[in-house]
């Protein structure tokens, strides 16, 4: 078995061994050549130190040097290059503090988090695989490297990335490193929310994300509010879109997503999509065009049609409801503001100002989502007559009484509302 690496790989390792020194790739590049995968990106490991790496490339950027990590810059793509390097005490269960750079790859591979990802590959050399990573990689299992307890110990986000890999290649993790992980996995509480809330964005929205059930079950996250629960298996068939799936997590678990993004520290963007999805699953479920539209109101086309995915997926025919909405939009039915026949500006030049455009606004959008065909400027000009606030229209204040009677105010300037004019206005009944 070979591997074919690009030109710009091939490269960095010429230039490396022609300077006198080994250099393999290694890593997720290899793993992934082995399953039949492009990587996206390749890793070199090297007797070479930081500063000899420097010396032998053109361009290069300190990434990591004082973990031994310097990126070689080429014209078709970068490449980090590491020192072989042999880790330190974790005193604070993420990096060691301290590295010291050796001279062989054994030491090197020793140190890495799981077999698959200790495989190397030289083109010259062929695969060197002293962890038997290519085993496991074939029969489609994560198992730490050495004794699960220290690997995990070291470095508490190793947990996460065993579930995260699970989930994104649906590999199963070793019997006794799932006992390990899942023993330790109150030390996610020392490691940073944000490296939790990525390795977690990635699992929920990869093709196995139920490989996450028991890290989930096992309580593991509880400190961020979510509570023990098994994954839906039905996440698994639904797009792969991290709001959606998280929204649905977090409604069988009946807790709150948004504050369990707060905890995670998630921007504010997913944070809005996963309220928005939240809300529509916790909503009945639409059985008119009515209840669409007010679906559309609050999200998007593309989110109502996730929901609807999301009800097929559950039992619910969703034929007549899929029906109703490509109706909705070939006719280009209102649903949102910017569809209604008179905006703000329409408004204002009417006579109405401040909240009263505003709440205007959302009147008629309410009255056209019910009547779709009343989205005219005439027939919106009609609704505003009979709207039962105080508003300013053609230099005319209408008001509906309180008994029922309604009342026409002339005033003799626009952009006010009735009780701003006090003694200038006359006031008659209206016809």
């Amino acid at each position: 078995m070979t591997i074919e690496l690009p030109k710009y790989v091939l490269y960095c390792l010429k230039q490396l061994e022609n300077s006198g020194f080994e250099a393999w790739c290694v890593g997720g590049a290899v793993r992934d050549h082995i399953m039949g995968k492009q990587p996206f990106d390749y890793d070199i490991t090297t007797n070479a130190t930081p500063q000899e790496i420097i010396s032998v490339f053109p361009k290069t950027v300190p990434t990591g040097i004082e973990h031994g990590t310097v990126t070689a810059v080429t014209d078709n793509g970068n490449v980090e290059i590491t020192t072989y390097r042999s880790d330190g005490e974790y005193s604070d269960h993420r990096s060691p503090d301290s590295v010291i750079f050796v001279k062989t790859i054994e030491k090197d591979l020793k140190r890495r988090d799981f077999t698959m990802n200790a495989v190397c590959y030289n083109p010259n050399k062929g695969f060197y695989d002293p962890e038997n990573g290519i085993s496991d990689i074939k029969g489609r299992f994560i198992r730490a490297i050495g004794a699960p307890d220290k690997r995990f110990t070291e470095d508490a986000l190793r947990i996460m990335r065993a579930f995260r890999f699970s989930a994104q290649l649906g590999f199963s993790i070793e019997e006794n490193t799932l006992k390990s992980a899942l023993k330790l996995s109150d030390t996610l509480q020392s490691i940073s929310v944000e490296r939790i809330y990525s390795e977690l964005t990635r699992a929920v929205s990869s093709e196995f994300p139920q490989e996450l059930s028991s890290l989930l079950n096992c309580g593991a996250f509880e400190f961020l509010g979510l509570p023990k629960h098994t994954v839906p298996d039905v996440i698994k068939r639904l797009p792969y879109s991290f709001p959606l799936r998280f929204a649905v997590i977090c409604k069988s678990s009946y807790c709150n997503s948004t504050t369990v993004l707060h905890n995670l520290k998630a921007d504010n963007e997913t944070i809005r999509n996963t309220q928005i999805f939240g809300a529509l699953l916790n909503a009945p479920i639409p059985q008119t065009k009515t209840d669409l539209k007010r679906m559309l109101m609050i999200s998007s086309i593309e989110k109502v049609r996730e929901i609807l995915k999301y009800y097929d997926i559950t039992g619910f025919n969703t034929n007549q409801l899929e029906d109703m909405l490509t109706e909705i939009l070939e006719n280009k039915e209102a649903y949102c503001l910017k569809m209604l026949k008179l905006d703000g500006n329409a408004l204002m030049k009417i006579g109405l100002s401040g909240k009263a455009v505003g709440d205007t606004l959302k009147h008629l959008l309410e009255h056209v989502i019910e009547n779709p065909q009343d989205n005219t400027e005439e027939a919106l000009l009609k609704e505003i007559e009979a709207f039962p606030m105080p508003f300013v229209y053609l230099g005319k204040v209408f008001v509906r009484g309180a008994n029922g009677g309604d009342h026409l105010f002339f005033v003799r300037a626009r952009g006010k509302h009735a009780h701003d004019f006090g003694k200038r206005r006359k006031q008659r009944r209206f016809p």
